[in-house]
């Protein structure tokens, strides 16, 4: 042989090496590849459910965007019916007062009319009464029996022009 080559050790070799490949991949790679592939899909089906989080968290995102301004409006349109039956009863209030007060004014000016009538009635007797004391007091002064004619018939002649 030349070289120092058996043939039949390099044949042997070469069946122990593909004995041994054949365990190997029986024994290690299809499992190895087996996992791999568990492996691969695990993480594809998580990318997948991570995905579909992803979509939904944004659908979720947009529909409570939605709903914070419909809130939103609902909370400015409360704010305005507030303000609106602020001002309403606001107005019934001060209606209310002006109604109070004209009731007052119209009831002291009628209390004022009343004691307008009662001082004026009072100062006519007084008034009357001292028109009579001073007359009683020029009559005493002046009363004698021709002057009391005088006075009399002066008050026909009077009363008898002023008729015709």
């Amino acid at each position: 042989m030349p070289l120092n080559i058996d043939f039949t050790q390099v044949l042997l070799h070469m069946l122990n090496f593909v004995i041994l490949a054949g365990g190997l991949t029986l024994l290690l790679f299809r499992p190895v590849q087996k996992f791999m592939a568990e492996r691969k899909k695990y993480f594809e089906d998580k990318e997948k459910e991570l995905a579909e989080g992803l979509e939904q968290n944004k659908n979720l995102k947009a529909e409570y965007e939605k709903k914070l301004s419909s809130v939103d409006a609902e909370i400015e349109e409360m704010r305005m019916n507030a303000k609106n039956e602020t001002a309403a009863s606001a107005k019934e209030y001060l209606n209310s007062a002006q109604e109070k007060a004209s009731a007052i004014i119209s009831e002291a000016e009628a209390e004022a009319e009343d004691r307008k009538v009662h001082i004026l009635d009072s100062a006519q007797t007084e008034i009357g009464e001292l028109v009579v004391e001073a007359a009683q007091k020029l009559l005493e002064e002046n009363a004698t029996p021709d002057r009391t004619h005088e006075l009399y018939d002066e008050f026909i002649k009077s009363m008898v022009r002023d008729a015709q």
